[in-house]
């Protein structure tokens, strides 16, 4: 009786199991609206990178969005963003020339994108969940780092 009771047990746990187990989505279903979205965004070539945050191997520093933008309109890429607070440089973005290379991978949902205006070289990387990472490198300046979003404009 007992190891009837006991069998009972452990079938009606490796079931509730086996239910579960079918009902969680898979990350790369979680993040498909995000990914598109994006992806519509990039294709569109009307959208700006909203920066967060700036950091580098030593330390990050919060930034202010609404100021720290940078807007791409087909080849137009004009915008500012800031450095360290500590160091109080502004990066001044404005070429309506820009040579823009654009790679979706759709496997892993991600897109990246590398930018060439006069005075920078800018690569933004776009993960599945939307965050967007950009690398800002000037003529004879070292890298700066960036995290924050892309938004369709």
């Amino acid at each position: 009786m007992k190891k009837l009771i006991l069998l009972a047990l452990l079938f009606s746990l490796s079931a509730s199991t086996f239910v579960m187990a079918q009902s969680k989505k898979s990350q790369q279903e979680l993040f498909a609206s995000t990914y598109h979205n994006s992806k519509v965004a990039v294709k569109s070539q009307h959208y700006q990178f909203v920066a967060n945050v700036v950091h580098n191997s030593q330390e990050r520093e919060i930034l202010d969005g609404a100021i720290n933008q940078l807007r791409i309109n087909k080849f137009e890429v004009e915008g500012q963003l800031h450095e360290f607070s500590k160091t109080g440089t502004i990066h001044t973005i404005k070429d309506d020339k820009s040579k823009i290379n654009t790679a979706f991978d759709d496997e892993k949902q991600q897109i990246s994108i590398v930018m060439k205006t006069t005075d920078y070289a800018i690569a933004i990387d776009v993960k599945p969940n939307g965050n967007a990472f950009l690398t800002l490198t000037g003529n004879g300046s070292a890298k700066v780092l960036y995290t924050g979003k892309l938004v369709k404009l």
